[in-house]
């Protein structure tokens, strides 16, 4: 091949670091910008190799077409360029293998990506609040410096007190920047952070949403409820909080048609009134359950009623205790868990907002206004930690406890709280109940019991009409 490069003078390099796939590239369109301008200076343009040029076969040609227009010869480093017959079709199948090299190679990334996705490993940029990991599982790990702020931003917004303008001038007096360029983060960014379901523990593509290997940030519940601030809907503390006064049941009764869980809530009838409700939320249930709160918690007293404290009953105290035991626990150790988090970003907010005082980045009024929302955060916090704290009881207190619920279950119901409630249905029947829209009565998981039950219910109501005069 004639060496071009003794005696052709460079007049301008293109360092194109983008992928050939696309001619949409910086450097690619600058260099035919230059080509365009100075056509009457350019006589050659020297590349490593057709697949640096082009890797794509209408690529290819188009840019090829151009040079020639512009007078211009291409000189690959790799390959020999010809304007004959044999050396256009050089050209054009080493144009084909170079597309089929990279449209093999993208089906390849693809495929692995849709993988790693469905294995709930995170392949990009970390989102602000993590790092990429290096560990190779999850792919994302916990930014200690920046995952307060984010859970902060979350817990502002959910408790619809602060406008994002001022949820967003907090996070910037506070020094929430993104990772890429260090920035102070916009208004965008933020927006966008507020609807990242990366947040809640989720990954998420165009095909797939799988529950991600890596530590979530903020809890399901705070998210939908941030979701449910930013489209402006109604709170409805009954679809976030695991357990809410006004309907201590739900969850624990399930769908008889269905099986699924029965949600609750307040349901708007005539105006200016509301009704308390439970419902199956299934949209695939054939039959769905829906019952006042009165029907169904009226149902679940009748059967406590009937549980008289036989020696049966008695003798299992150990084992409900040990129920009662393991859902009081549960609760308490995940919300102490929730408090304990909340404590440390206090604290580490507080740091952040004194260290900043001192250096004079913080106005007075600034410093004052964080100085106060922090405050009341930890005190809120260690408020609903010393509740917890008289929650706690040793499990022969609780054995007794129960021996005396045992006596009284419709007395312990209507005694305690939600708490309590719950704690009693579960340890009953860990299993929940299913409520029946057509008998308005618990019914066993049994199928083949539950079908024979309602073939006798059928049977008797036909037996009613047997022996009925026709009126002859």
């Amino acid at each position: 091949m004639l060496n071009v490069f003794s005696y052709l003078p460079v007049l301008k390099t293109f360092i194109d670091a983008e992928s050939a796939r696309t001619a949409d590239r910086t450097q690619f369109q600058e260099m035919l910008k230059f080509c365009r301008t100075h056509r009457s200076k350019v006589t050659h343009v020297v590349f490593a190799d057709l697949s640096r040029l082009a890797r794509n076969i209408q690529d290819q040609a188009s840019t090829l077409a151009t040079f020639k227009q512009l007078g211009i010869t291409p000189v690959s480093c790799d390959e020999r360029i010809e304007d004959s017959a044999a050396g256009k079709l050089s050209v054009n199948l080493l144009g084909v293998v170079n597309q089929f090299f990279s449209d093999s190679l993208s089906e390849k990334t693809r495929y692995r990506m849709s993988v790693g996705v469905q294995e709930g490993r995170w392949l990009h940029l970390a989102p602000i609040g993590y790092l990429n990991g290096t560990n190779g599982t999850s792919g994302l790990q916990m930014d200690s410096q920046r995952a307060p702020l984010v859970r902060q931003a979350f817990e502002w917004v959910a408790t619809r007190s602060y406008s994002l303008e001022e949820v967003w001038r907090r996070l910037r007096l506070l020094k929430l920047t993104t990772r890429r360029a260090g920035r102070p983060i916009t208004r965008q960014t933020l927006s966008r952070m507020l609807r990242n379901e990366i947040y809640p523990g989720w990954v998420v593509s165009k095909q797939h949403r799988v529950k991600g290997l890596h530590e979530p940030i903020i809890s399901q519940e705070l998210f939908d409820a941030v979701q449910d601030a930013l489209d402006g809907k109604a709170p409805t503390p009954v679809v976030r909080k695991k357990l809410n006064d006004d309907f201590p049941l739900r969850g624990f009764v399930r769908c008889a048609s269905c099986d699924k869980k029965l949600t609750a809530g307040w349901v708007k009838g005539r105006p200016k009134e509301r009704y308390a409700r439970y419902w199956c939320a299934n949209k695939q249930c054939a039959v769905k359950v829906g019952a006042s709160r009165d029907q169904i918690e009226n149902a679940f007293l009748g059967i406590l009623g009937m549980m008289v404290p036989t020696q049966e009953l008695l003798n299992r105290l150990p084992e409900i205790a040990k129920n009662y035991w393991a859902r009081r626990l549960e609760r308490i150790t995940n919300e102490r868990r929730r408090l304990s988090t909340v404590l440390t970003d206090v604290k580490t907010l507080n740091q952040r907002i004194l260290l900043q005082k001192v250096n004079g980045e913080l106005s007075a009024e600034d410093f004052a206004m964080l100085k106060d929302t922090v405050t009341q955060q930890r005190t809120d916090a260690e408020t609903q930690l010393t509740a917890l704290d008289a929650e706690t009881s040793t499990m022969e207190t609780l054995i007794q406890e129960t021996q005396n619920n045992i006596v009284d279950l419709v007395g312990a119901w209507k005694r305690g709280g939600v708490q309590q409630r719950q704690e009693l249905a579960w340890s009953l029947y860990p299993e929940g109940l299913r409520f029946s829209r057509e008998t308005l009565f618990f019914e066993p998981g049994n199928v083949l019991l539950m079908n024979t039950m309602r073939e006798m219910i059928a049977y008797l109501r036909d037996e009613k009409n047997i022996g009925v005069g026709d009126g002859n």
